[in-house]
């Protein structure tokens, strides 16, 4: 008798186990899908092979290859470097150019003597999403004045955008308002999605899921090209190890983000920013300074 009691009683406790994970699952379905998606939604391809590394921003790590994604292929002997700049080299010759991205915070800037200190292009924020619920868009104030003084200097230009997307919807939302911003502007660079996970505070962003994120740099990416610009995704090495499913966007260029004195990223990316504490002639303060590798990137 004791031994039935203890197994009716198993089956009522596992049975109620299974009831609250479907009903954990409805209510968590209830909310917006354009909010997250479930991080168990995707299945992505590997190589079987495990990578072990170490990198600057996260240590010692372990990494399982994603299937057709490119590979870093940048030899860190042949970076050299000045007072100011990072420069690469293959077989003797210059296979690199010297760039900087500002934001109106940079405040005034003379073009010219940033040109004349060795500046090749500049990233230029155009605009960017608010970290509050409402995710009221922003275009930066002087982002139309620095694209045409750096194109008037000689300097080649790019730019970017600082987004809170949380949906596929808001991610085109933000890739139509450049459109908006830039008119018929060119561009010479590519324009970048900036999604990062704000840390130390509170932000629209904090519960989408990794699946989710990917989505939606893949429908900022697509909107950009359809509108004549050259994709391309900006990020620190976390979300691009752990947030991102690269191989959704394998065929973007990546402007990778880690301050060291070499790179240690396992993909391939077309640039890199490498400093945020820099001064180059014609821009007062600190400036951010970037090389673009131009034997993997279709502009220099």
């Amino acid at each position: 008798m004791k031994k039935f009691l203890y197994l009716f009683l198993s089956a009522v406790i596992a049975l109620c186990a299974v009831l609250n994970g479907c009903s954990d699952g409805e209510e968590n379905g209830s909310s917006s899908s354009s909010q997250s998606t479930a991080a168990t939604d995707t299945t992505v391809k590997t190589t079987g092979e495990k990578i072990h590394m170490n990198d600057s921003t996260l240590g010692e790590i372990w990494i399982t290859e994603l299937e057709g994604v490119p590979v870093n292929n940048i030899d860190n002997s042949n970076f050299t470097s000045d007072n100011t700049f990072k420069y690469y080299n293959e077989n003797g010759n210059s296979a690199s150019a010297e760039g900087i991205d500002i934001s109106s915070y940079s405040g005034d800037i003379d073009w010219k003597k940033v040109k004349a200190s060795g500046v090749d292009f500049a990233m230029i924020r155009i605009g960017g999403r608010g970290y509050g619920d409402d995710g009221t868009m922003y275009a930066d104030d002087r982002a139309v004045e620095y694209i045409n003084g750096a194109k008037e200097a000689g300097i080649k230009v790019g730019g970017y955008f600082f987004s809170q997307a949380i949906s596929t919807q808001e991610a085109v939302e933000e890739a139509d308002y450049i459109k908006t911003i830039l008119g018929d502007i060119k561009l010479d660079y590519p324009v970048a999605y900036d999604w990062e996970i704000i840390k130390d505070d509170s932000a629209r962003t904090d519960g989408v899921s990794a699946t989710q994120a990917t989505e939606c740099a893949r429908a900022f990416c697509d909107r950009v090209k359809k509108h004549g610009y050259t994709p391309m995704i900006y990020s620190p090495s976390r979300e691009l190890y752990f947030k991102y499913d690269l191989s959704r966007l394998a065929d973007i260029d990546i402007w990778y983000c880690e301050y060291a004195d070499v790179p240690t990223f396992y993909y391939q990316f077309s640039m890199w920013q490498y400093s945020t504490t820099a001064t180059v002639d014609g821009i007062d303060g600190q400036v951010d300074l970037n090389i673009c590798f131009t034997n993997v990137a279709d502009y220099d």
